[in-house]
């Protein structure tokens, strides 16, 4: 890339001779080179999960958090470089303000995710500024609408989803997404699948420490976004570590 960029990549609302503005691209490298993050959306809400890794034994557990509330019916999680992301969430939390304020009813997350992206889009265009090195999945729910499910990514763009995934095992973690009937299962169902999908897809060879955050927002938490309670998370970790433990054991009667 560095070859074929030489020249085109010192700026961000530059192109490349072929269409291609480099600056993105390297931004959506920081994004790949994050913890994984998972997205699902149940027929009663959305679960978010995230495989936090842990690059020191002397950090305190629980900090550097990569699931934000926004407001108080729309949760948002993050891969890629967390200042950068720190500072996404702290405009959507902006918008969500000024739209109460100015309305006095919450923002639909449709209206919240076209200003996010905008905003995102924005700082590719100008030689000034550097592209957001994150993505962002923002995730809601009403009654009227229903789950909601949106990943932003560094370039503006932004797509509607059943199941979503981010970060450095993104694609391992699709195959698993693809496999599952999202319009059929609760998100309590789902909660477990996810923190599945977590441990199936991390990499202990090279990131040996990681902790595993879940929350999620529905109909069971009446519309807000919420921590997965500790029984249903320790349940979820349980049965994440029990189907890692029979993939193993099927994958050595196979070989043998």
């Amino acid at each position: 890339m560095s070859a074929i960029g030489t020249g085109y990549d010192l700026s961000a609302s530059q192109f490349s001779p072929d269409g291609r503005v480099f600056q993105v691209e390297y931004a959506q490298k920081a994004v790949e080179n994050s913890g994984t993050v998972v997205a699902l959306k149940a027929k009663d809400g959305v679960v978010l999960a995230v495989e936090k890794i842990v690059t020191s034994k002397l950090y305190e557990p629980g900090t550097n958090k990569r699931i934000f509330p926004v407001d108080r019916h729309i949760s948002a999680a993050v891969a890629g470089l967390l200042a950068d992301a720190r500072t996404i969430v702290e405009r959507s939390r902006e918008e969500a303000s000024e739209y109460r304020m100015q309305y006095g009813s919450p923002i639909p997350i449709h209206y919240l995710k076209n200003r996010v992206s905008m905003y995102l889009h924005a700082h590719t265009l100008y030689s000034a500024l550097r592209p957001f090195g994150c993505s962002v999945v923002l995730a809601s729910y009403d009654e009227l609408d229903g789950p909601n499910l949106y990943c932003l990514d560094p370039s503006g763009v932004s797509w509607g989803y059943k199941g979503c995934a981010i970060g450095k095992n993104k694609q391992s973690a699709k195959t698993e997404l693809e496999k599952l009937k999202f319009n059929e299962v609760s998100a309590r169902d789902l909660v477990k699948e996810a923190a599945r999908i977590i441990y199936m897809v991390h990499d202990e060879v090279k990131d040996k420490a990681f902790e595993l955050e879940l929350s999620w927002i529905g109909k069971e938490t009446n519309g807000l976004h919420q921590w997965v309670p500790k029984q249903l998370f320790d349940e979820a970790v349980h049965f994440a570590q029990e189907s890692l433990k029979h993939q193993s054991d099927s994958d050595e009667d196979s070989i043998s």
